[in-house]
C-alpha cells in the first residue's frame, strides 16, 4: 500500500505543478494585455491519516491565487478617451450584442481595469474587448445624473445655439487719447445662433474723467438701446496755413575767368602754358604750343577754344559753354535744377632767359672792311620776347608774337629776321648782315666804320590765374504745399467742414526791358500804376516777379495777409527775397513807390522775361460727418479722398492726423485755399453738428453712498442722454456694487436682453481710466454660442464624460463611477479581461472617483498588466524542477512494484 501511495502522491504532484505551469503561461501570455491581473498558484497538502504513531500522505493540490487588487503600471496614451484607475476599483462595463442591426447591452454586469475605451460606430465608448463603458447619464434639463449605470453613448450630433445673455468686459480708457478711440466690437449670438457685432463706441465727455458710451448692434431691428441726437455738438474749427511756396527749376550758371598780369600789348601767355576746366569730373584742357599759338590773340580766344571742346563731340558734360564779352568762359547747366561741379587751373610753361653779346671782330682800313657781331644766347624763344640791334643809330627789333612764333621757330629765326631787316634798310648802304647760329655778323665797306649794339628783353614769365564765380545758382523746383487743419470731437453727426481750393488772382506785371549792349540789363516791375502802392492786398492775390528761370512769388493767404497792409509792403518783401538769394543773377536797384527795379550782375547778361500765370480754377470742398468717424484722422482722410476724386483739380491731397496737406501737381503751380468765415456766410467754414445719444460714464468721482471712488475707477453711470432708448444701468452705484449696463436687441426672434458687466463701482475690476493714449481691452467674454457639430469626447479626472463641439462648447454626457468590492480577489474571471461578481467578492459598490476609498481616474492613460516577467520566469524554473522531481518519484515507485512482482519468480 505504501508503494501505491507513493505513486499516488507523485501523480498529485504532477497535477499541481501542471496547474502552476498553466497559470504561469497565462500570465506570460497576457503580460501586455491592458489591465490584466496575474494568477499566482497556491499549494495545499493532502493527508489521509496522521497520528503520533503513523502518517499516511495523500499528496498535494494546487489552487489559483488571484491578485486583482494589485495595480499595473500606468502610462500616457494619445487617445483622450483612454482612462486608467489610480488606486482601488473597477470600471463597470456591459457586453454588447447586435441583432438585426440593433445593438443592445446585456443585463449581466462585468467589471474591468481595461480602460482602452474609444467611440465605436454608434458613438458608444467600448474597449478593445468590445465591452461598453457604463456611466450615470446626465439630464441637461434637470441637471441631475441617473441612478443606474448604462453604456455611455453620444446621442446628439448637434449642439443647439445659445443666445448671448451676459458680456464681461475688462478695458482701460486712456486719460490722454490721441484722437478718437476705436470702437470695441464683441461678437454676440441670437437665438438662432447667428453672429452679430455688438459695437461699443467711446467718446470723451465735456469734462475730465467723463466718457460717453454708445451701444449698437449689426442687424438689430426696432427698439435700440440708444435713440437720440443731442442738439449741441462738440466745438469744431478749420484753419489754413501755407507750408512751402512753389518754385521753378533754375539752371546753374558759372563763369571761369583766365587772367594775366601782363600789360597790353603783351599777350600774357606762352608756349607750354596749359589752361584747364573740370566739369562733372571730366577735364577739358587747352595747351599752348608753337603749332597752335597763332590761333590765340588773348585769354578770350583760349576761353573760346575750351568752350568749343566742351560743346564738341562729348555730350556728357551736362553743360553748355559760351564766352562772355569780357572773355569769361560761361558754363550753363543744360537741365535746369540739375547742378554741376566745376574746377579750373593754369599751369605755366617754362621761360627761357636770353642774353646778347656785341663783338668788334675787325677794324676798317683802306683795304679791309669793319666787322661787328651780335650773338644772342638761348635757343628757345617765348611769346612777348623782344630782340633788338642798333646799327649806326638805327634800331632793328623782332617781337615774338603768337602769329610769328611758328615762322621764327627759335633764336636762329630771330637772327635771320634781324639780318633781313638790316639788309633791306637803304639807310645802311654798304652794310651787309649775315645770320648764323644765333649770331648776326654785320660787315661794312673797306675803310667804312660803324657802331653796333644789341639787346634781348625776355617775356615777363607771368603766372596766369583762373578764377570761378557763380552767376546764377542752381535751384531745384518744388511744388506749392498748403495745410488744412481741422479740430473737433469725432463721432458728432452733421459737423460740416468747408473750404475752396482755387487759383490765385495773379498780380504779376510784365516788366519794361532796357537792354543796353555792354551794360547791365535792367528790368522794371511797376505794380503801382495798375494797382496803387497804397492799395491793400486781398487773400488769394499772387504777386510774382519772373526773369528767366528765376521766379519770386508772394501769395496772399489767411495766415500772412496781416503782414501786408499795402502793395508797397509786398514790393519791399519781394526786394528782400531777391537780395537774400545770393546765387541770383540780379541785384535790387530800388523798391520804392510800388516799383521794383532789378539789374543783372554781369555787364553782358541779357535774360528774357517770362510770364507764368496759373490756370484759372475754383473747387469748393465740403464734408459732413455721419457719426461713424472714429478719429480726426478718419475725417481728414475722407476729405483728402474726396479732393483726389475730383477730375482736373491741379492738386493732390494727403492726410495725417487731423491735417490735410495739399500739394501742387507741378512745380511752381500756384493755388490757395479759401475758408469762408462767420455764421452769416452762406457756406461757413464749419457747421457744428449734433452729438449722438449715449450713456454717461464718470471715473474717480463720488459714489452714491458718499464715498470717493479710487482714481480711474467707475463712480457713476446714467442714461439721461439715451433719448427713447431701452438701455438701463445699475440702480445700486455704491462702493463695490456691480457696474452693469442692460440693453435689448431684436434680431428677428423677439427682444434679447444682454447685460454688459463693467466690473464694480470704485474698484479697478472691469472698466477703468488710467494713463495712456489708446484704449486697452484686456478681456471681452460673452456666454453665447452658435450651433455646433460633434467633434470628439473627453473624460475628465472626476469621471465626467464631455462631448466637444466645433463651436467651442462642451456638453456633459455622463459620469463614470468607480466600482469597489469587499474582496476583489474573489471576483470570477471571464473572457475579455473582465470579472463578474461572486458571493465571496461581495456586492458591487458604485462610487464617485476618490470617494470611500475609490481610486482616481487618469485621463488619456492606460493601465498595464501587473505581471512581472522576471518573477514568472523564476517560478517557471521552480515548477519545471518540481515537475521533474515528481516524475522521479513515480518512476522509482514503478521500479519497486516491478521488484515486488518479481518475488514470486
Amino acid at each position: 500500500m505504501s508503494i501505491f501511495g507513493s505513486m499516488s502522491v507523485g501523480i498529485s504532484g504532477l497535477q499541481a505543478q501542471s496547474t502552476a505551469l498553466s497559470n504561469i503561461s497565462d500570465n506570460i501570455a497576457n503580460a501586455q494585455t491592458t489591465g490584466f491581473k496575474r494568477i499566482d498558484t497556491s499549494f495545499e497538502s493532502l493527508v489521509i491519516s496522521a497520528s503520533n504513531t503513523q502518517y499516511q500522505a495523500g499528496g498535494v493540490q494546487a489552487s489559483p491565487n488571484y491578485v486583482n487588487n494589485v495595480s499595473g503600471t500606468i502610462s500616457t496614451s494619445d487617445t483622450p478617451t483612454n482612462i486608467a484607475i489610480r488606486g482601488n476599483g473597477f470600471f463597470s462595463v456591459s457586453k454588447l450584442t447586435t441583432v438585426n442591426g440593433t445593438t443592445t447591452a446585456s443585463t449581466e454586469r462585468f467589471y474591468t481595469r481595461d480602460g482602452s475605451f474609444s467611440l465605436n460606430s454608434s458613438r458608444t465608448l467600448v474597449n478593445n474587448s468590445g465591452f461598453a463603458l457604463n456611466g450615470f447619464s446626465y439630464d441637461s434639463t434637470t441637471g441631475l445624473y441617473a441612478t443606474s449605470a448604462t453604456p455611455v453613448q453620444v446621442q446628439s450630433d448637434i449642439d443647439s445655439p445659445v443666445p448671448t445673455k451676459e458680456i464681461d468686459l475688462k478695458a482701460n480708457l486712456p486719460t490722454d487719447p490721441s484722437g478718437g478711440i476705436t470702437p470695441t466690437q464683441i461678437q454676440v449670438y441670437d437665438s438662432a445662433g447667428t453672429a452679430h457685432n455688438l459695437n461699443l463706441s467711446w467718446r470723451q465727455g465735456n469734462t475730465d474723467g467723463t466718457w460717453q458710451l454708445g451701444v449698437t448692434a449689426d442687424g438689430s431691428q426696432g427698439s435700440q438701446p440708444i435713440q437720440s441726437l443731442l442738439n449741441t455738438g462738440f466745438p469744431a474749427a478749420i484753419t489754413e496755413s501755407s507750408l512751402l511756396t512753389g518754385k521753378n527749376d533754375r539752371a546753374q550758371v558759372d563763369d571761369v575767368t583766365f587772367a594775366t598780369a601782363a600789360v597790353a600789348p603783351a599777350y600774357g601767355f606762352n608756349v607750354g602754358d596749359s589752361y584747364s576746366v573740370v566739369v562733372n569730373g571730366t577735364t577739358y584742357s587747352q595747351n599752348i604750343t608753337t603749332a597752335n599759338a597763332a590761333q590765340f590773340s588773348g585769354m578770350k580766344d583760349i576761353a573760346q577754344a575750351l568752350a568749343d571742346k566742351i560743346n564738341g563731340a562729348d555730350t556728357s558734360s551736362g553743360v553748355l559753354a559760351t564766352v562772355t564779352s569780357t572773355g569769361a568762359l560761361r558754363l550753363a547747366a543744360k537741365t535746369p535744377g540739375t547742378p554741376f561741379t566745376l574746377d579750373q587751373s593754369v599751369n605755366a610753361g617754362a621761360i627761357t632767359t636770353h642774353t646778347s653779346t656785341d663783338t668788334l671782330v675787325q677794324t676798317a682800313t683802306a683795304t679791309t672792311p669793319e666787322i661787328h657781331t651780335s650773338t644772342f644766347v638761348g635757343n628757345t624763344i617765348n611769346i612777348d620776347d623782344v630782340y633788338s640791334m642798333n646799327v649806326n643809330g638805327t634800331t632793328y627789333s623782332v617781337t615774338v608774337t603768337p602769329q610769328n612764333l611758328g615762322s621764327l621757330s627759335n633764336i636762329n629765326g630771330v637772327v635771320q629776321k634781324l639780318a633781313s631787316l638790316i639788309n633791306v634798310d637803304t639807310g645802311t648802304t654798304g652794310l651787309t648782315a649775315t645770320p648764323s647760329n644765333g649770331t648776326v655778323t654785320v660787315k661794312g665797306g673797306n675803310g667804312v666804320t660803324f657802331t653796333q649794339s644789341s639787346s634781348a628783353v625776355d617775356s615777363a614769365g607771368l603766372t596766369n590765374t583762373a578764377t570761378q564765380s557763380t552767376y546764377v545758382g542752381n535751384t531745384t523746383g518744388s511744388k506749392e504745399v498748403e495745410k488744412i487743419s481741422i479740430t473737433g470731437q469725432p463721432g458728432d453727426v452733421g459737423t460740416s467742414y468747408s473750404f475752396t481750393v482755387q487759383s490765385p488772382q495773379a498780380k504779376s506785371v510784365l516788366p519794361v526791358e532796357q537792354l543796353n549792349a555792354g551794360a547791365p540789363t535792367t528790368y522794371t516791375y511797376d505794380f503801382a500804376t495798375p494797382y496803387g502802392a497804397t492799395t491793400a492786398p486781398q487773400v488769394g492775390q499772387l504777386y510774382s516777379v519772373s526773369l528767366g528761370s528765376s521766379t519770386y512769388n508772394i501769395q496772399m493767404t489767411n495766415s500772412n495777409i496781416a503782414n501786408y497792409p499795402d502793395v508797397q509792403s509786398v514790393i519791399t518783401d519781394l526786394a528782400s527775397r531777391v537780395t537774400a538769394d545770393t546765387n541770383s543773377p540780379f541785384t535790387v536797384q530800388s523798391s520804392a513807390g510800388g516799383v521794383l527795379t532789378l539789374q543783372t550782375k554781369a555787364n553782358d547778361a541779357t535774360l528774357s522775361t517770362t510770364q507764368n500765370l496759373p490756370p484759372s480754377f475754383s473747387q469748393a470742398i465740403t464734408y459732413t460727418t455721419d457719426g461713424t468717424e472714429t478719429s480726426l484722422a478718419d475725417i481728414s482722410g475722407k476729405i483728402a479722398a474726396k479732393i483726389n476724386a475730383i477730375s482736373g483739380i491741379p492738386v493732390q491731397a494727403t492726410s495725417s492726423g487731423g491735417t490735410i496737406t495739399l500739394t501742387g501737381n507741378t512745380d511752381a503751380a500756384a493755388f490757395y485755399t479759401s475758408i469762408p468765415g462767420g455764421s452769416s456766410a452762406s457756406t461757413p467754414g464749419v457747421v457744428v453738428g449734433k452729438t449722438p445719444g449715449h450713456i454717461n460714464l464718470t471715473f474717480g468721482g463720488t459714489l452714491s453712498d458718499g464715498t470717493t471712488a479710487q482714481a480711474g475707477t467707475l463712480s457713476h453711470m446714467d442714461t439721461s442722454s439715451i433719448g427713447t432708448g431701452n438701455a438701463t444701468v445699475s440702480a445700486d452705484q455704491s462702493a463695490n456694487a456691480a457696474a452693469q449696463v442692460g440693453f435689448d436687441f431684436d434680431f428677428g426672434y423677439g427682444l434679447q436682453h444682454i447685460v454688459l458687466n463693467l466690473g464694480n463701482f470704485g474698484q479697478s475690476s472691469g472698466l477703468t481710466q488710467f494713463d495712456g493714449t489708446n484704449i486697452n481691452v484686456t478681456s471681452k467674454v460673452q456666454d453665447g454660442s452658435p450651433a455646433g457639430t460633434f467633434k470628439d469626447v473627453q473624460i475628465n479626472a472626476d469621471g465626467t464624460v464631455l462631448a466637444n463641439y466645433d463651436n467651442g462648447r462642451q456638453r456633459t454626457i455622463a459620469k463614470v463611477p468607480i466600482v469597489l468590492f469587499n474582496n476583489p480577489d474573489a471576483l470570477s474571471r471571464s473572457t475579455g479581461n473582465v470579472f463578474t461578481e461572486t458571493v465571496d467578492s461581495g456586492k458591487a459598490r458604485f462610487n464617485d472617483t476618490g470617494v470611500n476609498g475609490a481610486g482616481d481616474i487618469a485621463s488619456s492613460s492606460l493601465e498595464g498588466s501587473n505581471v512581472d516577467i522576471a518573477s514568472e520566469f523564476t517560478q517557471l524554473i521552480v515548477a519545471q524542477r518540481s515537475y521533474t522531481a515528481n516524475t522521479k518519484v513515480i518512476t522509482t515507485a514503478d521500479d519497486l512494484l516491478q521488484d515486488t512482482i518479481n518475488l514470486k519468480r
